[in-house]
Order: structure tokens, then sequence, then C-alpha cells
């Protein structure tokens, strides 16, 4: 019985000992939907006079001069209608020719595209054309060919329809539209524009 009861007690001490408790595991993921451009100007300045008229920048496979005093003077003498510039310089991008377009995300779905423009050229703001070209990551651009900023609103450059997570990086260039028959004022023209890009998702 004494035996019996020894082994009990040791039993129930044993027991005692064993205790139970929780904790939680938290997962927390923020949403990411971030874009980026290294550019802040692009500069189009037809009286540059540090260049000697004969730059270009190859845009969709196609060269395009860069503005400057001596390739407007060979505008004015020889063209009959219109032509494309590329910008003289631009400011932010370390001395590449097109701006860096950046997106990372955590989303599936996603689209940059022209939101708005701030301000409005003499001209029309028609004669500023946009192309995206894509270099690395998810998504495709809309603008096969350079498009009008104004072309529609608000004008898509780029989206990815699924599997559009991670870094997506893409070269954004512009171009200014000359015409032979523009009447430019005495003063000359000095005026810019605002181009406020949005990337959104569903």
């Amino acid at each position: 019985m004494k035996r019996k009861l020894v082994a009990l007690m040791a039993l129930l001490a044993s027991l005692s000992l064993a205790q139970t408790d929780s904790h939680t595991v938290t997962v927390n993921i923020p949403s990411v939907l971030q874009l980026t451009l290294d550019a802040t100007d692009y500069l189009f300045n037809f009286g540059d006079t540090s260049l000697t008229g004969t730059e270009t920048v190859t845009v969709g496979g196609t060269p395009y001069t860069k503005a400057s005093q001596a390739a407007y003077y060979t505008f004015l003498d020889t063209a009959t209608s219109t032509q494309d510039f590329a910008p003289t310089s631009l400011t932010g991008t370390g001395g590449a020719d097109y701006g860096t377009v950046t997106v990372r995300t955590n989303r599936a779905q996603w689209t940059v595209k022209i939101d708005s423009i701030s301000g409005s050229l003499t001209l029309g703001n028609s004669r500023v054309k946009v192309f995206a070209e894509k270099v690395s990551g998810k998504g495709a651009s809309w603008t096969t060919v350079p498009t009008p900023i104004t072309a529609a609103s608000p004008l898509i450059l780029f989206n990815a329809g699924s599997g559009g997570q991670g870094r997506s990086v893409y070269k954004l260039y512009y171009l200014f539209t000359m015409d032979i028959n523009d009447d430019i004022p005495l003063a000359g023209i000095n005026e810019q524009i605002t181009v406020n890009l949005l990337l959104t998702s569903p």
C-alpha cells in the first residue's frame, strides 16, 4: 500500500509540472506600388550653340537629331513640312539621352500613364511626343511609335496585365515636332509644361 501511495504521489508530482502556453506568429506585408523617374527636365534648346547639329538619339530604331541652333538652321534651310527633334539635353540622367522609369511593386497588375499635363505651349502640347521602351522586368509598352502626349487622356505608356510583381525598368524618350510654317514671335519662345506620371493598380 505504501509503495502504491509513493507511486501515486510521484505521478501527481510529474503531472503538476506539465504546463501549456501559446504565442502568435504575425505576418505583415505592405502593398508596394512605387514609381520613380530620374529625369527632371527634357530640354529642347533650338538656340544651343554647343552642338554641331549632327548629334542624334535613336528612338524606336529611328535616329532623331538633337535640338540645337545648327540643327534648327538646317531645318529652316531644307525643310518643307515637319521634323521631330530629340532633346538637347536631360537633367538628372547622368548624361543619358532618355529618362529611366522604375516600377517596384508586389502587385500582379499595374499601369503607368500620363495622368495630367500642367501648362500649355504656344505651338501646342501635341508637338511633344513620348516613347517608352522596355529595358527589363514585366509589362509592355503601349507606345509602339513616338506618340503625342495628347493622343489620349490619360495616355497609357506601359503596363502589366498579370504577373507584374518585381522590378521593371523602362526608358522614357520625348521628341518635339517643328513645323516649317511656324511663325515664331520676335521675342522667341521660352516655355515649359509639366507632365505628371501616375502608377495605378486595380
